[in-house]
């Protein structure tokens, strides 16, 4: 490995706070939803992503053809089908509209492709040589970089490569430079940045920038955590600590983690610090940073936050199936 490795401090503790009052945290308010259009033909659908600017990707059912790909904008649904090889999904949207994803098949999705489209064409992203059906997409930056997995095998074992395809480079894959071993992305940010950990029940978060590794900090008293996602340089996950059960945590740009006093887990984050946090179900809790800002009484899942704050999911449409919904503080 040439890679740097840089180990940041193991112990947090004046740093460290819980539920931190966040000096620009906005007034709890009530959240609204917004039902987005049904596609014309499906029994459910479901937003993946934004542009983080009114514009929402995801897929829908249609009982005829399954699973594709749909981009709800300006009143209008765009329906952009279908690789073709098995269930497609949204993994991440930049800025410009263009959309990564995946489509996987088989027993727990064992073979999987990976997709982007921007412009409205669709192309399938090359697979590393050995992972003809086991490259994933990730997550997508602002630039148009897709980054992801793959699963290789080497000698008798199987071995994950941490890989890029470039926007300007259509039809390339490449091993991500001096990535140590045992490493795969978590998420990526929009600037390339990505959140990595290892193959691991809980993945301690580490940050690839550069060409150089960063292990977050740990809190105090700390007995496992991991993160999920990461926006302009904000980390978001769970930490259990002492005999407390699990809460949700965030990291912040300098890298000190906070812990939220309520629910388990930190699933999403965008870039002012709104954060939506849940347990095992509903209703999800909102947060800006560590101050509580209301909840979600009518979302069955949440899949993302963009940056203009609004927060995108499902609701319970008709026949019990899930609608794609966004909502707004109003």
């Amino acid at each position: 490995m040439t890679g740097r490795l840089v180990m940041a401090a193991m112990l947090v503790v004046a740093a460290f706070a819980v539920a931190p009052q966040a000096a620009a945290a906005r007034s709890a308010c009530t959240w609204r939803m917004q039902a987005l259009q049904a596609p014309a033909g499906a029994t459910q659908h479901q937003v993946d992503a934004t542009d983080h600017n009114g514009g929402y990707s995801g897929r829908a059912y249609f009982p005829d053809t399954g699973w594709r790909i749909v981009y709800w904008k300006d009143g209008r649904v765009i329906d952009y089908g279908s690789t073709g090889h098995g269930t497609d999904r949204v993994v991440g949207q930049n800025r410009s509209g263009t959309i990564a994803g995946t489509s996987v098949t088989g027993l727990w999705g064992a073979s999987a492709i990976s997709f982007r489209i921007r412009d409205g064409r669709r192309e399938i992203l090359p697979p590393l040589p050995g992972a003809e059906t086991s490259s994933r997409a990730i997550g997508i930056t602002e630039s148009g970089d897709v980054y992801g997995h793959a699963t290789v095998w080497q000698g008798t074992s199987t071995v994950v490569v941490v890989v890029r395809w470039p926007h300007d480079r259509p039809g390339v894959v490449e091993p991500v430079p001096d990535m140590p071993a045992g490493m795969q992305v978590i998420d990526v940010d929009h600037d390339g940045t990505l959140l990595v950990g290892t193959d691991s029940t809980y993945p301690w978060p580490h940050l690839w920038r550069d060409g150089r590794l960063t292990r977050l900090p740990e809190a105090p008293d700390m007995q496992h955590g991991y993160a999920r996602v990461i926006a302009d340089g904000l980390v978001a996950g769970s930490l259990r600590l002492g005999s407390e059960p699990n809460r949700p945590a965030y990291w912040d740009r300098n890298g000190q983690p906070h812990v939220l006093p309520q629910s388990a887990l930190a699933a999403h984050i965008n870039r002012n610090g709104l954060i939506v946090s849940s347990l095992t179900s509903t209703p999800f809790q909102v947060w800006r940073f560590g101050t509580l800002v209301g909840q979600l009484g009518d979302a069955t899942s949440v899949t993302t936050i963009g940056d203009d704050d609004t927060i995108g999911g499902t609701t319970r449409g008709q026949n019990a199936s899930p609608a794609a919904a966004v909502w707004r503080c109003a």
